[in-house]
């Protein structure tokens, strides 16, 4: 049983209570903590009892009935939950306070053996400056469970100050849009406009912000012309990794729409599961620039395996993810990756759990229950769907995936994807074309739905076009397919049989049951029939499987 007899509770209300609950909102409606609502819950109703002198009322067993939502008959003799929540916000106010929270005037702590918070004076370490201006404070650790930017406030190179509104709005938007995307934590916006008068070094803003990357910016104005310069600098080594300008004839009543024009491309190009600083992230923590990426290692295992889908990948990817559950069983992006990491081991071939389907569904449920707004989780959940054959159910998933977070790339074109396996050319083609055109750095797989929706056209030269671009490793049976099948149908089955045999050779029992494994994620019938239609002509050896109807062969 923990001790609440501390010589530390009796100094919980040195600050007015108005003031605490200031800092208290301030924490909650951070990134780090409204994608938790199990240790948001918890630090709201300890800090509430303990302002309102409830402090003795702070046990294990209140805990999880008010705050945890357990029943009445909950027993914190042998359900250690509480306990285990408890170590997790401690960290993870820890954590806090060493970035987004560094300024703030007021830490609360829970302290190791208690429930009863405490408040105190947060002292913020200034960086100490020489005589020649330059930082005297040794490097932080960029110690962070996922990366981290901030956006600096954009400087306005003009002599008036006629546009500076239209010049703060943009931190202020892509702060916002950024927070968008789970696999990114964002650095309050408040937090970085203490540096827009300060020429400071990028390394020396990045430790003192926690930031693994800063967005800047500047707006100049010419005539009748306004420019925009972004950038992207990773700040362990204060490097350029990525700039771009916009130009717009300038008018008083289209800055709005300039603005948000120009955020919308930058969370696209940057932001997302394919974006830049996704991209830099996985090379610069198997680099080990980046130290103690703890929950991040599985998601940069899992964007490593999208993009390569090697059998190593995956068992590494597995045991990263399961893992990070087994750490933190609240992170719903982590449930849901894992979700399609067994759906997709399953249609692969490669080892996965004894009932993935139902067991993904169960994973993408509890994460949607942990986070609603979870993207990855509806992403995933249309694909359970799609398994499950539930084509409208898929559809609905889908678009309320979309709805969550518009600017993210990878989930654009993961599912116009989507679209292009349930039978929906029309809506899959923008968006793959959407997807690609802001940012080509794409999985083989989104080759794979333009593939489909060419092939359903009958646009077969534009069909092997895609299928080419299917650079999936060779233990993947479906770049042989792709081209096997495209170049059959333009008449090319000559120049098609080293796919063919390829495939007999290396895929024997996938291509013994053929329908039964493109059925697994392709659920419109009709271009089911056309492709194993096309296998037939180019020689592959289809078994004909009592259980699948003769007709379908």
């Amino acid at each position: 049983m923990l001790s609440t007899d501390l010589s530390t509770a009796d100094q919980t209300l040195v600050y007015p209570k108005k003031e605490i609950r200031k800092q208290l909102d301030q924490i909650l409606s951070h990134e780090m903590f409204s994608h938790s609502p199990v240790l948001s819950n918890f630090l709201k109703f300890i800090v509430e009892e303990t302002l309102e002198g409830h402090t003795d009322e702070l046990k294990e067993y209140t805990i999880a009935v008010n705050a945890l939502g357990k029943s009445a008959d909950f027993n914190p003799q042998i359900d250690a939950i509480v306990r285990i929540h408890a170590g997790r916000l401690r960290r993870l106010l820890n954590e806090y306070y060493q970035g987004p929270g560094r300024d703030n005037s007021v830490k609360i702590e829970v302290l190791k053996g208690t429930y009863i918070p405490v408040f105190r004076s947060h002292t913020v370490e200034k960086a100490k400056v020489s005589l020649n201006g330059s930082s005297r404070t040794p490097s932080k650790s960029f110690s962070r469970t996922k990366l981290t930017i901030a956006i600096l406030p954009f400087r306005y190179l003009c002599p008036d100050n006629k546009y500076q509104f239209f010049v703060d709005g943009f931190g202020e938007e892509l702060t916002q849009s950024f927070s968008k995307f789970q696999s990114i934590s964002v650095i309050a916006h408040h937090s970085s406009r203490k540096y827009s008068s300060i020429d400071a070094d990028v390394h020396r803003i990045g430790s003192e912000l926690g930031a693994h990357y800063l967005i800047n910016g500047s707006v100049m104005r010419t005539g009748k012309e306004v420019r925009i310069n972004v950038g992207l600098v990773e700040t362990m080594n204060s490097t350029q990794l990525w700039s771009k300008s916009y130009n717009y004839a300038l008018k008083v009543d289209n800055l709005l729409k300039i603005q948000s024009e120009i955020v919308d491309h930058v969370c696209s190009v940057l932001g997302g599961y394919y974006g830049l600083i996704i991209q830099d992230g996985m090379h610069s923590a198997f680099k080990n620039t980046f130290a103690d990426i703890e929950s991040f290692d599985a998601v940069l295992w899992n964007y490593y395996f999208h993009m390569n889908f090697t059998r190593e990948a995956y068992l590494k990817t597995r045991e990263a993810l399961e893992k990070a559950i087994v750490d933190d069983p609240d992170n719903a992006c982590c449930l849901s990756m894992l979700s399609e990491l067994y759906l997709d081991a399953y249609v692969l071939g490669f080892p996965t759990v004894d009932d993935p389907i139902n067991t993904g569904y169960q994973l993408v449920q509890r994460a949607i229950k942990i986070n609603p707004r979870c993207q990855h989780a509806y992403q995933e959940l249309a694909w359970v769907q799609i398994y499950r054959k539930e084509k409208e159910e898929a559809i609905v998933a889908m678009e309320t995936c979309l709805s969550l977070n518009p600017f993210s790339v990878s989930s654009i074109g993961a599912i116009g994807f989507g679209f292009a396996c349930v039978g929906e050319y029309k809506r899959a083609l923008p968006l793959l074309s959407k997807s690609l055109d802001l940012n080509p750095h794409c999985p083989w797989w989104f080759h794979l739905g333009f593939f489909l929706i060419y092939f359903h056209y009958q646009q077969y030269d534009q069909a092997l076009e895609s299928a080419l671009k299917i650079d999936a490793p060779d233990e993947i049976f479906l770049k042989p397919l792709t081209r096997a099948i495209a170049k059959t149908e333009l008449g090319m089955i000559k120049n098609a049989q080293p796919e063919v045999t390829a495939l007999i050779n290396d895929f024997p029992e996938i291509v013994s049951h053929l329908r039964l494994h493109l059925g697994f994620f392709i659920i419109d019938d009709q271009i089911l029939d056309r492709l194993m239609a096309a296998a037939c002509k180019a020689g592959l050896p289809i078994h004909k499987n009592p259980m699948i109807s003769e007709e379908l062969i």
